[in-house]
């Protein structure tokens, strides 16, 4: 029986202002999922800090959320694209094209390896995506309203 599932995909700042937004998606486009929800979205500190609130309490925190916030870009409104995929092992298909959280260790041929940096203490990986089902449940509901994800 196939495992469907959903994932969400986060295009950062990073991303946004080195203008290879339409790489990323067509890199994720390839895996033969089907894009049920799409949104720009230029995010609250408070929609960050949720998303995000398995870092809170360490050193990195407020960094990351500075970086999510578009603090290191010049990207205007701060904006953020947010997809939600779905089809068979979404998530592990999308992890696998993104690569390893670092840039700098993930495999060169992943999104992260070809595009990400870190420049400082600031990692800017370009991408974000769902790592389990019940994290990308949540994650969807947090950055979508049910009517803005259709269904297959």
């Amino acid at each position: 029986m196939a495992n469907i599932e959903r994932t969400l995909v986060l295009i950062k700042p990073d991303a946004i202002e080195k203008r290879i937004s339409g790489l990323i998606l067509d890199r994720l486009d390839r895996l033969g999922l089907q894009l049920t929800g799409a949104k720009v979205v230029s995010p609250t500190e408070e929609l960050i800090r949720t998303h995000y609130k398995h870092l809170a309490g360490t050193p990195f925190v407020d960094g990351v959320v500075d970086y999510m916030m578009g603090k290191y870009n010049n990207v205007p409104n701060h904006k953020i694209y947010a997809f939600v995929f779905q089809g068979e092992d979404a998530i592990a298909k999308v992890r696998g094209e993104i690569g390893s959280t670092n840039p700098e260790k993930a495999a060169p041929w992943t999104i992260r390896g070809s595009f990400g940096r870190i420049i400082g203490d600031v990692m800017q990986n370009c991408v974000h995506a769902s790592g389990a089902p019940d994290e990308a449940e949540q994650e969807i509901a947090l950055w979508f309203k049910p009517e803005e994800v259709l269904d297959f």
